[in-house]
């Protein structure tokens, strides 16, 4: 198959190493042609064998030059199948595809904007929650993969109880609230935040305010997140709302305890045990604390049983089928 992926975001974040992991591994079996803006911030984390096209025109929805440039694209690529992601990119295909003609499916990865996937023949949505964002009765649920890294083992106990929370520094991670919650923490811990955002000044400030310089730190951008996860002795996800958490996915596979707020991915995944009611992140990171080896103990369990659904190499097969049943279709619907 030759297949098109379209994304329009041009920064650095789950939704774009999302993006990228399925273009690089779908490369290896398939021809994949990847379509992005030129701005496009991640662009040497594809695989030497992607052909990469980039968009010079300005990226707004409606700008008449960028779906001359699209269509003009396309048609010399001509692929079996388009793959868009994300509202931004699908919206613009699906305009565009009025004069193509060519099979088309979106992902949508998060539960809020998004009216576009309604109108669409072919939906993927990243978790159950997400799909119930989306009124389309042709909505298929293919979750986000990983693929597990070898770690060496962890040699070391840490002397104090170590947290980690990954993401987007965003009002959206609920970071604020977690620093919050951390304040009213009675016994020594360390709380590792890993990211960049626009809330970082937001962040740092309050940390000075709560004079937690000791016990809270700003990481920072970090690719060593597996390891981050191994040598501490919780995950937090303190999310506001999410499509699929990639640092869920993550924790599965590198982390002793991960607990998050009842957020898409977490809630059809985790145990009851592992999710935080009404952010009362304090309450349970203190029965984490004072339950350490039962909740390490029953988070390895719950990981040996889900593993396996959150393989990249599982995801990319059910992809794969998707693409070729929407293929069959429209060859069948052309005759």
């Amino acid at each position: 198959m030759k297949i098109v992926k379209f994304l329009a975001s041009t920064g650095e974040g789950g939704l774009e190493n999302v993006f990228i992991d399925l273009c690089n591994a779908l490369s290896h079996s398939e021809e994949v042609e990847v379509i992005v803006f030129k701005e496009a911030s991640f662009l040497k984390k594809f695989d030497k064998n992607i052909r990469i096209h980039l968009l010079t025109s300005s990226s707004g929805r409606f700008n008449l030059l960028l779906y001359k440039e699209l269509y003009t694209l396309i048609k010399r690529i001509k692929p079996d199948i388009v793959h868009t992601h994300a509202a931004k990119a699908s919206q613009i295909f699906y305009y565009l595809n009025t004069f193509l003609h060519i099979p088309h499916v979106g992902t949508k990865h998060n539960s809020r904007k998004g009216k576009i996937f309604n109108k669409l023949s072919y939906v993927t949505a990243v978790s159950k929650g997400v799909k119930e964002s989306i009124n389309n009765s042709n909505t298929k649920v293919i979750y986000n993969g990983v693929y597990p890294k070898q770690l060496a083992a962890k040699e070391t106990k840490n002397t104090i109880f170590t947290m980690l929370a990954v993401g987007r520094l965003d009002t959206i991670k609920g970071f604020d609230i977690l620093i919050k919650e951390c304040f009213k923490l009675e016994f020594p811990f360390l709380l590792q935040i890993v990211g960049e955002g626009k809330e970082y000044k937001n962040l740092k400030h309050l940390i000075n305010e709560l004079n937690l310089q000791d016990k809270v730190q700003l990481v920072g951008f970090s690719s060593e997140v597996p390891r981050f996860m191994q040598s501490s002795d919780l995950v937090v996800v303190s999310s506001h709302t999410e499509g699929l958490s990639l640092v869920m996915v993550e924790s599965l596979f590198y982390a002793n305890v991960l607990i998050s707020t009842k957020v898409s991915g977490p809630l059809e995944t985790l145990d009851e045990k592992f999710l935080i009611d009404r952010f009362n992140i304090a309450n349970k990171i203190q029965e984490v604390y004072n339950n350490q080896e039962m909740y390490k103990k029953d988070f390895g369990i719950l990981k040996n049983n889900v593993q396996k659904k959150f393989l990249l190499t599982h995801i990319i097969e059910e992809y794969k089928r998707y693409y070729q049943d929407i293929i069959a279709v429209n060859v069948v619907g052309n005759t």
